[in-house]
C-alpha cells in the first residue's frame, strides 16, 4: 500500500508539473497568437502603403508623360515661331530694299 501511495504521490507531482508545463505552453501560444495578429496587422498596413505608393507612382508617370507632351508641343510651337520670324525677317529685308530703291528713284526724279 505504501508503494501504491508513493506511486500515486509521484504521479500527482508529475501531473502538477505537466499541468504547469501545459499552462506555460498555453500562455506561449496566446503570446504567439498576439504576435501573429500584430504582424498581420503590420503586413496589412504595409500593403495599404504599398498600394498608395503604386498609385502615386502611376500618377507621377502620368504627370511626367503630360509634361513631356507639353514640352514637345512647346518645342513645335517654338520651331514654328522661329520659321515665321525668319519669313518676317526676310519680308522686312525685302521691304527695306524696296524702300531704298524707291528713295533712290525719288531722288533721281527730284534731281
Amino acid at each position: 500500500k505504501a508503494s501504491a501511495e508513493a506511486d500515486a504521490s509521484a504521479l500527482t507531482e508529475e501531473k502538477k508539473k505537466l499541468d504547469s508545463m501545459n499552462a506555460d505552453m498555453i500562455d506561449q501560444l496566446k503570446t504567439l497568437a498576439k504576435e501573429k495578429e500584430a504582424i498581420e496587422s503590420e503586413k496589412t498596413e504595409l500593403l495599404r502603403e504599398k498600394a498608395l505608393l503604386e498609385t502615386d507612382a502611376a500618377d507621377t508617370r502620368c504627370q511626367v508623360q503630360a509634361l513631356l507632351e507639353e514640352k514637345a508641343s512647346a518645342e513645335a510651337d517654338a520651331s514654328a515661331l522661329t520659321e515665321e520670324k525668319k519669313k518676317l525677317d526676310s519680308m522686312n529685308a525685302d521691304m527695306i530694299d524696296q524702300l531704298k530703291t524707291l528713295a533712290k528713284e525719288k531722288e533721281a526724279i527730284e534731281s
